[in-house]
């Protein structure tokens, strides 16, 4: 909702230590709803007693754009990226629920999904080099053509461990013209072109000329003071972008992590040295390809149109980034490879500490700036991507893995980091973003975040994305049974509420879930030996822990299942009042659907709800009773609470009764090692990277160096047919062929191939032959293939005709599938000989006799003699069409009749071509009547 700054209303008061608020009056254009009409009034907070600026937290910045069709032309939508201190004291325009439920206020440090105002007390003069007045409010992005808007940063990630936040900010604009300016130029014409000069408008119809593009900008001053060393300290920021839209449709987008940490290399040889990726992309340009310039920045001249443009990187001067030359240095040891964007870091005898880097990406006439920070540490004791059997990636894959996936197909990546030495808790900072997206399905902002409190385990991922945890023998799975056991009803016990009825009788689902790898969370003291899985049934009761124990109502048990390569629980709620429900169900919980106090005497509803968070995986549940054993002490275990409760009080699951009180605890596995897993289903086609880093918790200086999943996303186009070459056969003569169809290769994505009948010819008995055969032709190409079995019968002698098929993914939901034809024909006058043939079979088959086939092969030495099988008889004459033939005058030449002669002849016609070739049996004793003897 952004919009140029203008009649802007400042009112201030210097508060000493209490706060102050400002009201900024902002009109919204014309056309919007009421409330959009309304002047907004935006309420800051600012702690004025401290003077602090959000100059002076800059960390890191980048400005793109794309063009969008609009009703004005030369529109143009930006999208700027910044990274700030995330301790500053900040203005909100707008602070999201907490995901715990907790209160927040304007103290709160950001969260995904907050939309902090950039403003602050010092900033950039208009020449960028000194600051101006205290108190004035200039950080703006400016567009080069005299328009501004004020930014407001949508929160997309931060690192509590680093001190950073992360958001974006888009805006639309439109300008007057495709490029600022231009100048007349006389190039150099290729063959076949020239310019001739002229007068008035028809030279400026035709004078080539060479454009000047826009440049937008953001500048402030100042760049974060993060520690004495670091170059570029305290000084104006500056990132922009340069725009012609007859050239380029876009400038790249590109990300990184706010800061990049290094170690320091063993030595000095240059593959000891470490590098990692800035991730750049077209923005419409989609798979791997290099973009176009359509016009090379000028007018009238076709020699430079249309030739690639392809992402170049190299590192920012004073004059790249337009400022004064002792405004910027570029940090020492630093190289970026001007093809791939890898940048290394030459850190051998380097002391520790940070380095500013500015990185140009140009294309074409479009230019992008990534404005970042590197920090070099020791190499002790720094945490490392690993792979999932714990071994560090080494080479290409240290610093970058690229990905290919499909729209609406899930996609996963392991996500682990391990640090070589005993650290305690690490935490993952990531940031995950669109490059490019499919301009014709392309949302407003290219990606959407999940920003409601059930999403914000997965804080900052698109829709359709989570970060689930992993652990060795984590839990990842839990259910619920109901019994009601024999025991329950002997004399005197407290279960009696269930001796009058015999629901749950043999605990229904318990042998079900123990075959499927469950296990029920055992009384202390038990083991699994303690129960009989040939009677389960019968035996669960003595070890399993009842959950709904001393209540009078049915035994409840919970069984757990493990894994270590899918996602786990991460975090147990337990509800007894509606209210606790909604909320738990806000917050991405599911609930187990059975009730705790089923059929008790308790008045209260109690369930259990789970989630499946990016927090540590839940390795052991304990269920205690504290009549029986005492109040409970396990080491490392936190109790279950109702949801939320930030105070973590442990929740009765006998809640609603005065009887036993009766707990649940969990454990968490330790986060020495981050084991998350990215499993995302793309709603758009596009290029997405997600780019990540480990770092420990209480010492942010040991980060690892951050590895990015470069992931092309396509569109899942309906399979595509595998053209065959023509198929030949013979009548008798089984023919075999593979019908093939190409599509993604995606282990979900199942090609269905069937006969079309509704194109082609039908092959009367043409059959699929065993199951699908798969073949993977390359990363993003998987093969079906399925075999067609046809046995031609001795009507189809001289059939020449297409066998269509189709093809269709086994969830396309009624899209029209794809098909393809194969062409067959099979010869004229030829049988192939089956076991046990004998002239008289073959005979009757094409209405002959045996007498007239045994001519017609004279190498069948005697007619009674055994045809070999496979071999290949002649049944008729093949004759060639004469001048004025016709069926009528053939069928009486050759005493047979125009109906036999079709038979032997698929889908002849009367309408008889000169050159052709029929088949024709003749009847020897009618023909031996017209034979004139002399």
């Amino acid at each position: 909702q952004s919009q140029p700054v203008r009649n802007i209303c400042h009112r201030g008061c210097l508060c000493g230590s209490r706060r102050c608020l400002i009201a900024i009056s902002r009109p919204f254009p014309r056309g919007g709803s009421a409330m959009m009409r309304t002047s907004a009034i935006l309420y800051f907070a600012l702690w004025f007693a401290t003077f602090e600026a959000v100059a002076g937290s800059y960390r890191y910045g980048t400005l793109s754009w794309k063009h969008v069709e609009a009703e004005r032309p030369n529109t143009v939508e930006f999208e700027l990226i910044t990274a700030w201190t995330r301790s500053f004291k900040w203005v909100y325009v707008r602070q999201v629920d907490s995901p715990d439920g907790s209160v927040r206020t304007l103290d709160s440090p950001p969260i995904v999904g907050d939309v902090l105002r950039v403003t602050g007390l010092t900033f950039a003069d208009e020449t960028g080099t000194k600051s101006t007045e205290m108190g004035s409010s200039s950080i703006v992005v400016k567009t080069g053509d005299g328009a501004q808007y004020f930014v407001d940063v949508q929160v997309t990630a931060y690192s509590a461990s680093e001190d950073w936040v992360m958001g974006n900010f888009t805006f639309r604009h439109s300008y007057a013209t495709p490029y600022d300016a231009n100048a007349p130029f006389i190039p150099l014409y290729p063959d076949g072109f020239s310019y001739e000069a002229s007068t008035g408008a028809q030279l400026a119809a035709n004078q080539p000329f060479k454009h000047t593009a826009w440049v937008a900008t953001f500048e402030g001053c100042c760049r974060a003071a993060v520690d004495s060393n670091v170059n570029n300290r305290g000084k104006p920021y500056k990132v922009h972008t340069m725009l012609d839209l007859t050239d380029r449709n876009n400038a790249p987008a590109a990300r990184t992590l706010p800061v990049v940490t290094v170690p320091v290399a063993a030595s000095a040889d240059p593959m000891d040295q470490p590098m990692f990726y800035v991730m750049a992309k077209d923005q419409f340009t989609l798979g791997r390809m290099d973009p176009k310039a359509m016009s090379s920045q000028s007018s009238n001249f076709p020699g430079d149109d249309d030739i690639a443009a392809p992402l170049r990187y190299k590192l920012a001067t004073a004059m790249d980034l337009h400022l004064a030359p002792d405004m910027y240095t570029q940090a020492a040891g630093v190289t970026v490879h001007s093809d791939s964007g890898m940048v290394t870091v030459t850190t051998n005898g380097a002391a520790p500490g940070f380095r500013q880097v500015a990185i140009v990406v140009d294309s074409g006439s479009s230019r992008t700036v990534i404005d970042m920070m590197v920090r070099v540490i020791p190499a002790a004791c720094q945490p490392m991507p690993v792979n999932t059997s714990g071994v560090a990636y080494m080479g290409e894959m240290k610093a970058r893995e690229m990905k290919m996936g499909w729209v609406g197909y899930g996609l996963s990546v392991p996500i682990w980091v391990a640090s070589p030495c005993s650290a305690p808790d690490i935490v993952l900072n990531y940031v995950f973003a669109s490059l490019s997206v499919e301009a014709s399905s392309a949302s407003a902002n290219g990606i959407v975040y999940n920003s409601e409190p059930g999403g914000l385990d997965s804080q900052g991922m698109p829709m359709g994305a989570m970060l689930g945890s992993m652990a060795m023998d984590a839990i990842v799975d839990v259910r619920l049974t109901l019994d009601n056991p024999f025991s329950a009803h002997r004399p005197g016990h407290d279960a009696a509420v269930n001796k009058a009825n015999r629901d749950y009788t043999n605990a229904p689902g318990a042998q079900a879930l123990w075959d499927d790898g469950y296990r029920p969370v055992l009384m202390q003291g038990k083991t699994l030996a303690d129960l009989d899985e040939r009677a389960l049934s019968a035996t669960i009761s003595f070890a399993a822990f009842n959950m709904n124990s001393g209540t009078g109502g049915a035994a409840v048990y919970m069984w757990v299942k493990r894994g270590s390569a899918e996602p786990a629980i991460t975090e147990f709620a337990i509800s007894t009042t509606e209210e606790e429900e909604e909320a738990a169900q806000r917050a991405g919980f599911m609930r187990l659907d059975t009730n705790v106090n089923e059929q008790s005497s308790s008045p209260d509803d109690v369930y259990v709800w789970y989630k499946k968070g990016s927090g540590a995986a839940i390795t052991h549940v304990t269920l205690v009773d504290d009549a029986l054993e005492g109040p409970f002490s396990g080491a490392d275990f936190m109790p279950i609470a109702g949801y939320p409760n930030t105070a973590m009080e442990k929740r009765n699951l006998n809640s609603g009764t005065e009887m036993r009180k009766l707990f649940m605890y969990v454990k968490k596995a330790p986060q020495e090692r981050v084991q998350r897993i990215l499993h995302w289903v793309p709603q758009m086609a596009g290029h997405y990277i997600f780019c990540y880093s480990g770092s420990v918790l209480s010492d942010s200086s040991l980060a690892s160096t951050q590895r990015c999943i470069d992931m092309d996303i396509r569109l899942d186009a309906v399979p595509s047919f595998v053209a065959l070459p023509a198929q030949q056969t013979l009548m008798g003569k089984v023919l075999t062929f593979w019908v093939q169809f190409d599509d993604i290769n995606h282990p979900d994505a199942e090609v269905m191939i069937g006969m079309d009948a509704t194109q082609g010819q039908t092959l009367a008995g043409a059959r699929f032959v065993g199951e699908p055969m798969h073949q993977v032709i390359d990363a993003a190409t998987k093969r079906t293939m399925r075999m067609v079995e046809w046995f031609p019968d001795a009507t189809y002698g001289g059939f020449d005709g297409k066998a269509c098929f189709t093809a269709m993914n086994s969830d396309s939901d009624g899209a029209t599938p794809a098909s393809g034809c194969v062409d067959i024909r099979v010869e004229r006058c030829k049988w192939f000989v089956q076991t046990e043939d004998t002239l008289i079979q073959i005979a009757a088959r094409f209405a002959s006799n045996w007498l007239q086939i045994w001519h017609f092969n004279p190498e069948i030495l005697h007619p009674d003699s055994a045809l070999p099988p496979s071999n290949e008889i002649w049944i008729g004459h093949l004759y060639e069409i004469e001048p004025n033939d016709v069926l009528s005058v053939l069928a009486e030449r050759f005493g047979t009749s125009i109906r036999h002669i079709q038979l032997n002849n698929w889908g002849l016609s009367e309408q008889l071509t000169v050159g052709q070739h029929i088949c024709i049996i003749p009847n020897s004793c009618v023909t031996a009547e017209h034979v004139v003897r002399t």
